[in-house]
Parts: structure tokens; sequence; C-alpha cells
């Protein structure tokens, strides 16, 4: 009988969301906890949400920081002070979480390049989401960057898009430029048919399954990926495998 893989949800968001974002559901850590277990993952990626409690999150993970990775919410703006943040905690921050829709700035933007060319010094992989709003998340952008800063692993996020015609061209295009930093992730897509499409043009090793919990449930987007009939190898590195290759390529210092 096959084992278990181990499961790593890659994208997950702990605290509240700002006023606006209206009948958005926050999490605290026992809610995050609670849906893991529910849903059968060993353990996960934290960001925050657009209210950007970088401090507040790694205050909760102190004292019990078992199975999570801390993935920072960078806010372009203030780089002096994300910046400070970011050596301050360098032994618990595992990746950086970059939101171009949200933050109104695209990925390619100089604003960006610092928190880039800090991860390509800490060998740090970069969360990148990627939405309908073409015009500041597209992940033609993100691509861009991966080509520019190649010592730092992109995660282009929602499969490179939520619609299908986005993430069918992300995963084309990904296969044609060949790109060895370039990674998709699965949180949110509905989409299995686009899936089995990314899996089959650029192999399993470069694609990270994640929720995007609590704006889904865990083990809902567990079952679309069963629904692109992975293979026993293939469920072991999009489940899992991939991401604790990502993090151990961490530099400090």
């Amino acid at each position: 009988m096959t084992a278990k893989p181990v499961v790593i949800d890659g994208h997950i968001h702990w605290g509240e969301w700002a006023p606006e974002r209206v009948g958005w559901p926050g999490a605290t850590l026992d809610d995050i906890r609670d849906a893991l277990r529910r849903s059968g993952i060993d353990g996960a990626v934290l960001t925050t949400t657009d209210r950007v409690d970088n401090e507040g999150l790694a205050a909760a993970l102190e004292p019990d920081p078992d199975g999570f990775h801390f993935f920072p919410w960078i806010v372009p703006d203030e780089p002096d002070r994300t910046f400070a943040f970011l050596e301050e905690h360098a032994g618990h921050v595992a990746g950086l979480k970059i939101h171009p829709s949200l933050e109104r700035l695209r990925v390619d933007d100089p604003g960006w390049r610092p928190f880039l060319e800090f991860a390509e010094r800490r060998r740090l992989p970069v969360i990148v989401h990627c939405g309908r709003w073409q015009e500041m998340a597209s992940w033609r952008y993100g691509l861009d960057v991966a080509e520019r800063h190649p010592e730092a692993a992109i995660i282009l996020g929602h499969l490179g898009g939520d619609l299908p015609t986005l993430q069918q061209e992300c995963s084309r295009e990904m296969q044609r430029r060949a790109l060895p930093n370039a990674y998709l992730g699965t949180e949110s897509i509905r989409e299995y048919y686009s899936l089995r499409i990314a899996l089959d043009r650029l192999g399993p090793e470069r694609i990270v399954f994640g929720s995007d919990y609590p704006l889904g449930w865990p083990a809902a987007y567990l079952a679309v990926f069963e629904g692109a009939n992975p293979s026993d190898e293939e469920r072991r590195l999009v489940l899992g495998e991939n991401f604790l290759r990502l993090i151990r390529r961490k530099r400090v210092g």
C-alpha cells in the first residue's frame, strides 16, 4: 500500500481582512489548525491578510511554530520598516508574499526590486498573486521577474490567474520559456482540467499545492487536485515535497 504523502498547504492567510473586504472571513491559528486537521493536511505556509500584521503573526507563531512556514506580506512603500522586520526575524522567515493587486503595484515595478533581490540573496521562495486584473496582476509580469531574479523561486499564485484561459496560457508560456525557478501554486483554483494540463506541460516538479484558506476550504482543493487524476509521484511532489525542497534552499545571512 502506498504511504500517504506529506501534505503542505502552500497558501493560508492568518488574521482579519481590512473592512472594505466585506464578507471575507478571517482566521486565527486555532482556526487554521482545525482546518488542516479536518482536511488531513500536515503543515502550511502562513501569510497575513491585507492588514499586513506581520508582527502579530510572528508573535503568534513564536511559542509553537511547528508545521508552519512564515511568509511575511511585503509592503513596497515601507522598505525601511519591512527590511528591519525581515532582518529581525530572518531565522523564521521562510519566504515572501507579494500581492500586486492589493498593493496596486505590478510585480515588475522597481518598487519590488529590493525585496526580490533580498529573496535572491537568501534563496527564498516568493509567492506572487496572479489574477484577472491583467494590467496589474498578470502572470506575464511574474515570469519576467523570475527571469530577472533567477536565484529566487517565483510561485505564480492561482495557477497564473483565476480563469481557465489565463491558467492555460500561463502554463503554455512557462513550458516555452522553461525558467527553472518559475512555479505554479494551485490555491483557490477549481479547474482540475487546467491543473492536468499544467502537470502534463511542466511536470509535477513545477507545481505547489495551496488552498487560500480561509477564503477556501483546504479539503475542497485537495479534491480538485484529485480531479486531475494525479499519479502517486505527482501527489508526492505537488502536495508537499516540492514546497519542502524550496524552503530547504534558504540561506541565512
